[in-house]
C-alpha cells in the first residue's frame, strides 16, 4: 500500500454535523421565562379552571367518603363532603317534587277531559 492513501467512505464525520439550537438555560433565579400578553392571560385562565375542577372533584370525593360512613379526621374535607351531600339531596328533592307536580297536573287535565 502507498503511504497517505485513504479510502473515502459514505459515512459523514459526526464531528462536522450541524450545531443544534439550544434553549437558554438559567443557572440561578427563576426556572423559566415568564409568559407575556395573550399567553399569560390564557395560562392564568387555564390554571383557574384547573383549580375549580380540582375543588369540585375533591368535594365529590369527600361526599362519597363521608357518605360511606368512614371516620374522617380532616375537618375541611369533612365539611365539604357534608355540603356536597346536602346539595345533591336538595337537587334530588327538587327533581322529585317537579315530577310529582307534573304528574298531578297531567292527571287533573285528564280528569277534565273525561
Amino acid at each position: 500500500m502507498a503511504q497517505g492513501f485513504k479510502l473515502k467512505s459514505n459515512n459523514k464525520n459526526p464531528k462536522k454535523s450541524k450545531p443544534t439550537h439550544q434553549k437558554k438555560q438559567l443557572s440561578k433565579g427563576r426556572k423559566s421565562f415568564a409568559t407575556k400578553g395573550k399567553k399569560a392571560v390564557a395560562a392564568r385562565e387555564e390554571t383557574q379552571t384547573t383549580k375549580d375542577i380540582n375543588r369540585k372533584n375533591e368535594a365529590a370525593v369527600a361526599a362519597r367518603a363521608v357518605g360511606a360512613g368512614n371516620t374522617f379526621y380532616l375537618k375541611d374535607i369533612k365539611e365539604a363532603g357534608k355540603k356536597e351531600i346536602g346539595k345533591k339531596k336538595e337537587n334530588l328533592r327538587k327533581k322529585e317534587s317537579k315530577s310529582v307536580k307534573m304528574s298531578e297536573r297531567l292527571k287533573e287535565q285528564l280528569n277534565k277531559l273525561k
